[in-house]
């Protein structure tokens, strides 16, 4: 980490990172192990920095990887924890960047078999279980559940685990599954993209997932179709304005394995 912060972004043009022999630590065990690599806010920054040189812009692509991992685990805590990382990346980025010229997109490769389950009221930390009085209708076991399952994975047990008195919010548990497999697998449902900065208003609607690349190429003025960069205003408002006042200079996309949460930017 010392030499990771003695880099000097003003003397750097290129610069690889490699802090573990495999994948960085999960967030939560951070301070129990005593680790203190960057974060990935951290990275972003430092990635921004160095790319903020170019006066012609730059593209970044920045991925919340341990997200995935957790919810292959059937630990929603690694996962969430995770994703409270990534956000950080995301606000990190817009605090550094001109919202005018900078296009920032996030969306997910993929979701996963992850769900809220019943009804848990206002308050209820997601980790938790759903208080007994709460229920509609009870589990016809008359054994709590967790709020948050998953539909496969090493939670799996041919018999429903009774958790009265078993604490859901600690780092290691493991939620249940309805299929037992040795790792949990993706879903297949439609994922969020959340835009912000020139031509934003393009990732409206339904669109298959090849379409972002080639949107994000189209709002950079990159590729064959270029009639919308020659400084005439667009037929659509773009969130900042007109193209030819605010040239897209910068483009970052912030990509996660699931958007259970929702990343406010």
């Amino acid at each position: 980490m010392e030499d990771f912060k003695k880099v000097d972004p003003k003397k750097t043009d290129y610069l690889l990172g490699l802090f573990e022999p495999s994948h960085l630590q999960y967030e939560m065990y951070r301070k129990e192990t005593g680790n203190t690599d960057p974060t990935l806010a951290e990275l972003t920054e430092k990635a921004i920095q160095i790319l903020q040189k170019n006066d012609k812009g730059f593209f970044l692509l920045v991925e919340g990887g341990r997200i995935d991992h957790g919810h292959h685990n059937n630990v929603a805590k690694e996962a969430l924890t995770e994703t409270v990382s990534f956000d950080d990346a995301i606000v990190k980025a817009l605090q550094m960047v001109n919202e005018k010229e900078t296009l920032t997109v996030v969306t997910a490769d993929h979701s996963h078999v992850f769900n809220i389950a019943g009804y848990p009221p206002r308050g209820t930390k997601l980790l938790d279980k759903i208080p007994d009085d709460v229920h509609e209708k009870p589990p016809s076991d008359n054994k709590p559940m967790t709020i948050l399952v998953y539909g496969n994975g090493p939670g799996y047990n041919s018999t429903r685990q009774n958790l009265t008195g078993v604490d859901t919010t600690r780092n290691d548990y493991q939620q249940q599954s309805a299929v037992p497999k040795k790792r949990e697998t993706h879903g297949g449902e439609d994922l969020a993209v959340f835009a912000k900065g020139p031509m934003a208003h393009i990732f409206r609607g339904v669109r298959e997932q090849v379409f972002i690349p080639a949107a994000i190429a189209y709002a950079s003025c990159v590729g064959d179709n270029l009639a919308h960069c020659d400084g005439i205003k667009p037929t659509t408002p773009t969130n900042s304005g007109n193209m030819a006042e605010n040239r897209l200079k910068a483009s970052l996309v912030f990509l996660t394995a699931s958007m259970i949460l929702s990343i406010q930017i």
